[in-house]
Parts: structure tokens; C-alpha cells; sequence
């Protein structure tokens, strides 16, 4: 048995925070998964079954052990590429969230380092999510969840600066969007995107743009050449383009987009090495 689905939470509230949740299930005892995920402006909380885990600089091993418990991983906004190997059976559900959506139900504004101890559900809640891989049952028990932990976390300029990122189409300096968009100085963009998102406002900028130009690729509009996908996503230029893509995924942007493969029916684009 393999599975691997992706699927939106339905509580209206839920899908303001969370983009998506995935069920990963592999029943193949002998099997090894290798696999890049790439940077990132989300960041997601895995749950796996019976595993155990360790963490390396930008390497994450996990595996199979039945007489191990459940294990809970917090993955924070990436900027670089992480590696993620898997061996062994594997039954693995995640919550991918939006840019701020954790910061509303981790109880606290600062977020956790990635190799922090991590305790996000209770022993029983993940009981009742390994009971069952029906996709209804999943997005419930999801949803219900997060509503019990659900404590609105307010910032009025990290949420107008990721609407800014988010919709803006001209190059302002990170300086002029805190002094002229925000009212504020860079200084003070900077410690609150490191206290709430635990990355500075130009990598964050530079992921979104990234992952802007990504999501054309992949899309419809996929017979685009880089340098109207460059243009479109607000590179100075192609050259601009590659050198940012070299800098984040380690390759060029033929090598990047040709390795990688999409997985699910969301954004979740991995290069798998076996």
C-alpha cells in the first residue's frame, strides 16, 4: 500500500491559517526514501507513527522502529534546501501552514528552532489521527484540533508586510516598505519578522519570489522561458533569476525544475535521489 494526498482543511477559520494537510502512508518494510524539500516561506508540523528521528545540519533522518511512539516534528520557514531520509514503513500526516498561521495556535508569538524539542498534540489526539487514513475523518479531527488551540496572534505590520510581499509587483527596498508602506524603521521590520517568523524580511522576500516564479513554472504556464517567468515573478532579469535559484536549491533552474517532481495536487516539489 502507498498513499500520499493532499487536502484543505474545510473549517473557514482553519483555511485562513493553514494551507494544507497530507497523509504519506508506505507499508514497504525494505523501502528508502531520499528526498530534497526545497526553501520554503510555510512551515508544517509532522507527525510520524512509530519512528525515531534525529536531526543533522539540513538533514532530516527518520526511521521506522515499531516499538518506538509517535514522534512530532516542527519544520520552520526554510532557506535552504533540507534533506529528508526515510527508511523503512512509514505512516506520516502533516499540517502545511500559511506564513504566520502556527504563530495562532502554538500558544506563544516566537517560534521554535528546528531541532527543538516539540510537543504540539496530545497523546491521545495522535492516537486518534493514526487510527484512521480516511481522508474525511483526518480533515475533522484536523480542524477540531487546531479550533481547541486556536488563540488569535495580532500583528498589524508583519500582516501588512506579507500582504505587501505577498501583492506587491514593484521592487521597493526593504527600507522604503518599513519607512514609507509601514511607518516603521527596518530595524524594527527585522526583530519582529525574526520574533514572529524566525527569518529576516529580505529572505522572506526573496522565498516568496522564488516560490512566486515556481508555482508559474509548474502551472499552466509552464511553456514560459525563464525570462518571462523572471519578469512576471519581478527579477531584475534572468541572469538575476539564476543566480538567486543557484543560491536556494544548489542547482541551476533546467537542472532544479527538471529534478524535481511535484507531489500531491499543492505546492510540495521534492527531488527524490532513489
Amino acid at each position: 500500500m502507498h498513499i500520499f494526498e493532499t487536502f484543505k482543511p474545510e473549517n473557514k477559520l482553519i483555511r485562513k491559517y493553514v494551507s494544507y494537510y497530507y497523509l504519506h502512508v508506505s507499508d514497504e518494510q525494505s523501502e528508502k526514501n531520499e528526498y530534497i524539500c526545497y526553501p520554503h516561506y510555510n512551515n508544517t508540523i509532522s507527525l510520524y507513527k512509530s519512528h525515531r528521528f534525529k536531526y543533522e545540519q539540513d538533514h532530516s533522518i527518520v526511521q521506522f522502529d515499531v516499538e518506538s511512539k509517535p514522534v512530532q516534528i516542527y519544520t520552520p520557514i526554510r532557506e535552504r534546501p533540507l534533506k529528508v531520509t526515510q527508511t523503512g514503513a512509514v505512516f506520516k500526516i502533516a499540517i502545511v501552514f500559511n506564513p504566520f498561521g502556527i504563530n495562532q495556535f502554538s500558544g506563544a508569538s516566537s517560534l521554535l528552532p528546528f531541532n527543538a524539542n516539540f510537543s504540539f498534540f496530545e497523546e491521545q489526539e495522535i492516537m486518534l489521527l493514526f487510527q484512521t487514513t480516511e481522508i474525511q475523518k483526518l480533515v475533522d479531527l484536523f480542524d477540531s484540533m487546531l479550533i481547541k488551540r486556536y488563540v488569535k496572534v495580532e500583528n498589524i505590520y508583519i500582516e501588512a508586510a506579507l500582504d505587501l510581499f505577498r501583492d506587491n509587483v514593484t521592487d521597493i527596498s526593504i527600507d522604503s516598505l518599513a519607512e514609507h508602506k509601514l511607518g516603521i524603521s527596518r530595524k524594527h521590520l527585522n526583530r519582529l519578522f525574526h520574533k514572529y517568523l524566525d527569518i529576516s524580511p529580505q529572505k522572506y522576500r526573496s522565498i516568496v519570489r522564488f516560490r512566486e516564479l515556481m508555482a508559474n513554472k509548474l502551472s499552466s504556464n509552464s511553456d514560459q522561458n525563464f525570462s518571462a517567468l523572471s519578469h512576471q515573478a519581478n527579477y531584475t532579469d534572468q541572469s538575476h533569476f539564476v543566480k538567486v535559484c543557484k543560491l536556494l536549491t544548489g542547482a541551476s533552474p533546467a537542472k532544479f525544475f527538471n529534478d524535481g517532481k511535484v507531489i500531491g495536487k499543492e505546492d510540495t516539489f521534492w527531488k527524490f535521489s532513489q
